[in-house]
């Protein structure tokens, strides 16, 4: 690799690439970045350095990246940081480079293999693979074999995908509402039911201003939300999440806090009006889980009805 490009603020973590890389970054702008070179983005930079990118979050910059051209980018995370590789993953980045503050230190590896060796093959090519060398044998059908016709024929997390943000969909949120409701009931723990809109005028958008709107809101989303939490997306503009032992106060310091990044993020010519609704069981006032999901919708509704961004209703207001 003889040429890459930083974007970041921290001299120290710079220093540091620079020191395994062996040279230093290219101090053009972004604009001269060809296919074949190496954009390194830095996930807590923030503005000015963030302006090399149009402006755009991190995550979202990261993202253009790969789709304006065939260059490899990286994003550096801080070792104790667990979101920020799964944000990098959703937003397409080639890998991720670890930092360790203390040491003064940074793990390129994934850097490494990639200038070192060929590409490594994806999981979809691995399987067409097997899948060749099984079609190409007399033998009986083996369970690998089994495991790919299945595959085929059923295709279970295809069908529970959102194709647009590649988050669960509704049929999931429904199949979990119904485990969570019951678990809550039985152990008398609260859980709260959570709708967060983006605005109608998000259909409105066109095509490529929609992905970004929702590129920036999935990463908002995964950022906020525990690994017990469940997220979809239920309808073209609302995410369902279900917040397990969480109360009425919790969710709505969550919905705020959502909300306030989403009107940070989201780019104002959009001009959508993001709401939220929350229902939490246990209650008297809801009966089963057929009224907990109609409880958070009304109350979504008046959040919506009350007008301006950042609403938020709840059920025991």
């Amino acid at each position: 690799m003889t040429r890459w490009f930083w974007i970041g603020a921290r001299d120290d973590v710079r220093d540091s690439l620079e020191q395994v890389i062996g040279v230093a970054p290219v101090a053009d702008s972004l604009d001269t970045v060809a296919d074949g070179d190496v954009v390194i983005v830095d996930s807590q930079a923030g503005p000015p350095a963030t302006d090399a990118l149009g402006g755009r979050h991190v995550f979202a910059g990261v993202r253009w990246l790969k789709e304006e051209g065939d260059r490899q980018v990286y994003v550096v995370v801080d070792e104790d940081d667990r979101i920020g590789p799964q944000l990098a993953r959703f937003c397409l980045a080639n890998g991720v480079l670890r930092w360790h503050a203390l040491a003064g230190s940074i793990d390129a590896r994934q850097l490494g293999a990639s200038r070192d060796s060929a590409p490594r093959p994806t999981v979809d090519q691995l399987l067409q693979r097997i899948e060749r060398d099984l079609n190409s044998s007399d033998q009986v059908e083996t369970t690998v074999e089994r495991m790919l016709r299945f595959e085929h024929e059923h295709s279970p997390l295809q069908r529970l995908q959102d194709p647009e943000t590649g988050l669960f969909d509704g049929h999931y949120a429904t199949w979990k509402i119904d485990e969570e409701w019951k678990r809550s009931q039985r152990f008398h723990e609260p859980l709260s039911l959570l709708l967060l809109d983006l605005g109608q005028r998000l259909e409105d958008l066109a095509a490529t201003d929609r992905q970004v709107v929702l590129a920036e809101a999935a990463s908002v989303f995964l950022n906020e939300c525990r690994d017990i939490d469940v997220l979809s997306r239920f309808t073209p503009s609302t995410f369902l999440f279900l917040l397990p032992g969480t109360g009425s106060e919790g969710a709505e310091i969550l919905a705020r806090r959502m909300l306030g990044a989403l009107q940070q993020r989201l780019p104002a010519s959009a001009g959508l009006v993001p709401a939220a609704g929350i229902a939490t069981a246990p209650s008297n006032h809801i009966p089963d889980r057929k009224a907990f999901l109609l409880v958070a919708e009304a109350c979504l509704r008046r959040a919506q009805a009350t007008g301006g961004t950042g609403q938020v209703a709840t059920t025991w207001q």
